[in-house]
């Protein structure tokens, strides 16, 4: 038997810390030329579309759940959308009904887009039969899942250059609601996720 081949039972197969600090540094300078390329106000008014879709689809699930009108008002003097439980379907929210107010984050606002999903629009708020509460445009969401009006809600980032839109349409019946981007090049909308 020959002692010369055989391994030493402490040596184990692995990295050195000098491989692991040059793989380190390649991929910093990998991330370092990648980063400015990377388009983060699109997933910044993708975010923001998609939380407005969630306020909705809440609001409805609620209805649904609990059997009582939820009231989503659109303030857009405070870039928000609020929600009331109209827990005893009387069409007035007492001070004891719970209200919650979700803000758009990151800059977006309510804005006007250069065209509309279906038809040139004057306004970031389209519904056929929209509602007021407090002088806000409304929409309700009943027991059944349906809204009182459809729905079409544009969003976008700051001014700028580079300025993003996103919108929301909610269908009235259903109660179903979709988000869509804005292609600019194209000049036409596509629905979100899908690209």
């Amino acid at each position: 038997m020959a002692i010369g081949n055989r391994k030493s039972p402490h040596t184990t197969p692995g990295f050195t810390l000098a491989e692991i600090m040059i793989v380190l540094v390649m991929v910093g300078v990998l991330m370092a030329m990648a980063a400015p390329r990377i388009d983060f106000t699109r997933y910044r008014v993708d975010a923001a579309a998609q939380n407005l879709r969630s306020v909705l689809m809440q609001a409805q699930r609620i209805a649904l759940l609990r059997q009582f009108d939820v009231v989503v008002s659109i303030d857009t003097a405070h870039q928000a959308l609020k929600t009331a439980e109209d827990v005893n379907n009387d069409g007035i929210i007492q001070p004891a009904e719970h209200k919650r107010t979700y803000t758009l984050n990151d800059g977006m606002s309510f804005a006007v887009p250069p065209t509309g999903l279906d038809s040139a629009v004057t306004s970031a708020i389209v519904g056929s039969q929209l509602g007021h509460m407090d002088g806000l445009p409304t929409i309700t969401f009943h027991r059944d899942g349906a809204a009182t009006s459809d729905l079409q809600l544009y969003l976008a980032t700051p001014d700028g250059p580079n300025r993003a839109y996103r919108a929301l349409r909610l269908i009235r019946g259903t109660g179903r609601t979709d988000w869509y981007r804005y292609d600019t090049g194209a000049g036409t909308w596509k629905l979100g996720g899908l690209q």
